[in-house]
């Protein structure tokens, strides 16, 4: 590859992408985990969320990793930032990569279709569980979660599972507390949507 890529960064977003992986909790690496150059859509590339990237080379790593883009260099999955998550949570063994949006209004698991299943076992439905409990009780901006699969999005709810299928580009997913006590949750489209977490 000679002279200037396409994925060239700038100093400014070399100096994010450091601080950012400043925060990997120490010790901690990929290794042969390449599942976030599957799971979530990479626009850039013009890759469908659930089809690998075409740079990846799954379990080794990817073709152009010193000349890849901003996007991908700041792509840390909530495991390497977290060091609350133990090793069951790695998202080659959980067959899932969370992330983390928002400043930290949403946290989204992006399931590998090939484990469609994978958020619902133990331990790990029972603690999507309980971060919808706490985040419903974050104000002024009650938190979210939920789960992706190709580009079909399911919100967790404490009594519930709420699965709003393919919602469109822009589309932003609004949690609201009802007069009864519970919660519902709604899709709103383009310039109806306020500042809440992104889809």
């Amino acid at each position: 590859m000679s002279g200037q890529t396409e994925y060239e960064i700038t100093p400014d977003e070399a100096a994010e992408a450091a601080r950012i992986e400043s925060k990997v909790v120490p010790g901690r690496s990929c290794g042969s985990c390449s599942l976030c150059c599957k799971v979530p859509s990479i626009p850039l590339f013009g890759k469908a969320a659930g089809q690998w990237c075409a740079h990846a080379k799954p379990g080794k790593g990817c073709d152009i990793y010193k000349t890849r883009p901003f996007v991908c260099r700041v792509a840390f999955c909530h495991w390497m930032m977290a060091s609350g998550l133990g090793p069951d949570w790695k998202p080659d063994i959980a067959k899932f990569a969370l992330f983390v949006r928002s400043e930290g209004a949403r946290i989204t698991a992006h399931v590998d279709p090939g484990w469609p299943l994978a958020w619902k076992r133990q331990p790990y439905y029972r603690v999507f569980k309980r971060w919808a409990a706490e985040g419903l009780r974050k104000r002024p901006i009650m938190h979210l979660v939920d789960i992706v699969i190709g580009d079909r999005v399911t919100v967790i709810l404490p009594d519930r599972d709420v699965e709003l299928g393919a919602i469109g580009e822009g589309s932003l997913i609004k949690l609201e507390a009802l007069a009864s006590g519970g919660y519902d949750v709604r899709v709103l489209a383009g310039e109806q949507a306020p500042a809440l977490a992104s889809a």
